[in-house]
């Protein structure tokens, strides 16, 4: 959260994480007593299995996507194992889902996505209590608002055992097709943007036109709760062929 014993910057963060709004050092403890110390933080917008969520992220494999998500750049994670692992034995990796360039708008209830987040979600300015215009934003929706896999809350243990917070990205980008025809809505379930790239890659395809699927980003972001219903079950059944490992 921060290196050395301050003063503490939150507000261009040089000694503190970018994601860290305020610190609180407690004063020398009583006899027998332990005063505790804390930090603000600014967590980050997201859905699984059709519920709205929230996380932190706090490492990333890829310079681009440590800036975007307001974490630190690690390379090493990117020999995390393993790129495309998702729930095959030995990977520690689960699948997030983000949109390169999704709907936005502040006020738009489909905005979702990198050039949301860039437009709407101040991704440029420092992060600080301060800055109230950003954390407005980002109340409203100003996030990239990614989609999980696996959540701990999911009945089927196959699938809330799996949870893993080190996320493995699949980057979709809508189709010149589905933006001309306003396909390219927000979406919020697992299983309903892998169908999608199955059945319809003339509406979304990988960056750049590539298969749909696994980048080779790792983002460390673990989920902090739910801020409605628990996500329990995704919104629909994998069609045939849609996933690997097959589901």
């Amino acid at each position: 959260m921060a290196t050395g014993d301050g003063p503490f910057d939150i507000t261009t963060h040089t000694n503190t994480g970018d994601r860290v709004l305020g610190i609180h050092i407690a004063p020398p403890s009583p006899p027998g007593q332990f005063l505790e110390s804390w930090v603000d933080l600014l967590l980050v917008k997201g859905f699984d299995a059709g519920q709205p969520i929230l996380y932190l992220s706090t490492d990333a494999g890829d310079p681009l996507a440590s800036v975007l998500e307001r974490s630190t750049f690690v390379p090493a994670l990117a020999k995390a194992a393993y790129n495309g692992g998702d729930d095959f034995l030995g990977s520690s990796r689960e699948r997030l889902f983000g949109f390169l360039n999704g709907q936005t708008g502040t006020n738009n209830e489909q905005s979702q996505g990198f050039v949301h987040l860039v437009k709407d979600g101040h991704a440029s300015e420092d992060a600080s209590a301060a800055n109230t215009a950003l954390i407005d934003a980002l109340r409203k929706g100003g996030d990239l608002l990614n989609v999980f896999g696996d959540f701990p809350t999911l009945k089927d243990p196959r699938h809330s055992r799996a949870y893993s917070p080190l996320w493995d990205a699949q980057l979709g980008q809508w189709t010149q097709k589905a933006i001309d025809e306003g396909l390219n809505k927000r979406q919020i379930d697992e299983n309903v943007v892998f169908n999608l790239a199955a059945t319809r890659p003339d509406l979304i395809t990988g960056p750049g036109g590539a298969p749909y699927g696994s980048v080779g980003i790792d983002i460390n972001c673990a989920v902090i709760g739910f801020t409605d219903e628990a996500p329990t079950a995704n919104l629909v059944d994998p069609v045939p062929n849609s996933q690997f490992p097959p589901r």
